[in-house]
């Protein structure tokens, strides 16, 4: 039985197959009959071992499912990257969601048969014959599907009402694995990640969290422990994503669903606005991708006055940003009725927003409004942990259910 953790984010594919730790943009490529490239071909054994390894970064697929209405052959998330054609991703701007999109269970299915040809290659099996999966799978959904129960149900259903299909094009004879799941188990953003959290599983993680908050609070330092932190039972978790911001509210250990919200825009809708305002200064960016790379790329001393101008075009973008997460949090914590004790930020747009804004600081002024003027904590996820809390609560979830 293949185990599947499986983090949809609008801006990638975090997952845990079998142990194994994947990662790719979520996108993928439509192909056009001039797209179709000739079958690969290998010159040694040692080529061949080299590119299976890396198979999920090579994907090629069409998909055969009930579930799924978009037809077409499909590169995969990094392959689609690399051959510089027109990608198709969640719109960011879209109401429908993840559970509704075809685009889910596209990189989804693809991920798992891919997972599958890589074990099965590893194990030495024939890949002319077809392939057959059967996996139990935990995914998530942000707060505003995943609170309702019907949306739930029906995203579990499209994966576990049908026996789907994917065939790999890479090679002269295509590559067909089955997929059927045992289990699927949806939850909601950010209370997987605070479930992880809690768990104390990962003792680095924790440490890091009782870091920050030493730094951060000094003088309440020597009377928190780490524990008291991970295991506070009334928590706001705010996952910061490149086309959401969920905020959790955990009240007595649960998720409170009716003080939950999702803020339908998130990291990269700020940044389209900046893009907006770079063009109008002749900045040539063509898309959110090319500017968050920029930004994440150390500039030459030839490239520092543009960076530092482009950066500044951004930060200004990204305050009115701040002001609507910390609306949110504020309508959270009123309808909670409860005192918070801790507030988690994480998330992949929770990475450059330490740094490039006051989120911080706008937060804990208005948290002391609801706390008789004492200050909540306001602990930032490190970024090497921020991206991949739900998935790790995902995984915890998975490996425990029965």
């Amino acid at each position: 039985m293949m185990k599947t953790a499986n983090d949809l984010g609008y801006g990638s594919v975090k997952a845990i197959i079998d142990d194994k730790e994947i990662q790719f943009p979520s996108v993928f490529t439509i192909e056009r009959e001039q797209d179709i490239a000739s079958p690969v071909e290998f010159e040694s054994k040692s080529q061949k071992d080299e590119y299976m390894k890396e198979f999920l970064n090579h994907m090629d697929v069409t998909i055969s499912s009930s579930s799924i209405k978009t037809p077409g052959r499909f590169l995969i998330g990094q392959n689609a990257v690399d051959q510089n054609l027109p990608l198709t991703h969640f719109d960011i701007n879209d109401y429908a969601g993840k559970a509704e999109s075809d685009y889910s269970l596209i990189l989804t299915l693809s991920m798992i048969a891919g997972a599958a040809v890589e074990q099965a290659y590893e194990e030495g099996k024939d890949l002319s014959e077809p392939l057959k999966v059967n996996t139990r799978m935990a995914a998530a959904l942000p707060v505003k599907e995943g609170s309702n129960i019907e949306t739930k149900n029906m995203y579990r259903e499209r994966y576990a009402g049908s026996t789907h299909q994917v065939t790999f094009h890479n090679f002269k004879n295509p590559i067909t694995v089955t997929i059927e799941f045992d289990k699927v188990f949806v939850a909601t953003e950010g209370e997987t990640a605070q479930l992880f959290i809690s768990t104390g599983k990962d003792k680095d993680l924790t440490k890091k969290i009782k870091e920050d908050f030493d730094t951060r609070y000094p003088e309440m330092a020597s009377l928190v422990k780490a524990e008291d932190l991970i295991q506070a039972k009334n928590v706001v978790s705010i996952d910061i994503g490149a086309g959401t911001v969920d905020i959790v509210v955990i009240v007595n250990g649960k998720a409170l669903v009716s003080a939950s919200y999702s803020l339908s825009e998130g990291y990269d809708n700020a940044l389209e606005e900046a893009l907006e305002v770079l063009r109008d200064k002749k900045f040539n960016f063509s898309s959110v991708a090319e500017l968050k790379e920029f930004l994440a790329t150390k500039p030459s001393p030839l490239s520092r006055g543009r960076y530092e101008a482009v950066q500044k075009v951004v930060y200004a973008q990204l305050e009115p940003f701040c002001d609507r997460i910390v609306i949110e949090v504020s309508r959270s914590v009123r309808k909670a009725g409860a005192t918070i004790e801790v507030v988690y930020v994480h998330g992949g747009g929770s990475i450059p927003m330490k740094d490039q804004t006051m989120l911080r600081t706008k937060l804990e002024d208005k948290l002391k409004d609801f706390n008789g003027g004492q200050v909540v904590p306001v602990i930032w996820i490190p970024k090497e942990k921020a991206q991949t809390l739900n998935r790790d609560g995902l995984e915890f979830i998975v490996d425990h259910a029965k």
